[in-house]
C-alpha cells in the first residue's frame, strides 16, 4: 500500500479541505462526502464491498483511489455531479432499509 501514499493524502485534502470549503449544500461534511464517493465507486453502498471493521481507504488499491479522486475533481468542476452521486447513495441507502423492514 506504500505505493498510494500520494494519492492517500490527495484524497484526504480533498475530503477533508477541499470539498467541505467548496460546497456548503447539500452536504458539507467530510463524512458525507466520503460516503457519496465510496457508495459512487462501488455503484452501491460501499460497505457491502468493504469490511465495515476496517477504514473503507486501507482497502483500496491504487485504481480505486484514483477513480475517486478524479471524480472529487469533477465534482469541483461541475457540482451537478455531486449533487446526482447523493441522490444516487440516499436511493441504495433507502433502498436497503426498505429492503430490512420486509
Amino acid at each position: 500500500m506504500k505505493e498510494n501514499i500520494p494519492l492517500n493524502s490527495q484524497y484526504k485534502q480533498l475530503l477533508n479541505e477541499v470539498l467541505p470549503a467548496t460546497f456548503t449544500k447539500p452536504v458539507r461534511f467530510n463524512h458525507c462526502f466520503n460516503r457519496i464517493i465510496l457508495d459512487w465507486l462501488f455503484q452501491d453502498i460501499w460497505y457491502n464491498h468493504l469490511n465495515k471493521s476496517k477504514t473503507a481507504i486501507s482497502q483500496l488499491d491504487f485504481i480505486h483511489l484514483q477513480k475517486m479522486i478524479e471524480r472529487m475533481e469533477q465534482w469541483l468542476q461541475n457540482p451537478d455531479l455531486l449533487f446526482e452521486d447523493n441522490r444516487k447513495s440516499l436511493a441504495w441507502r433507502k433502498s436497503k432499509s426498505i429492503l430490512e423492514k420486509q
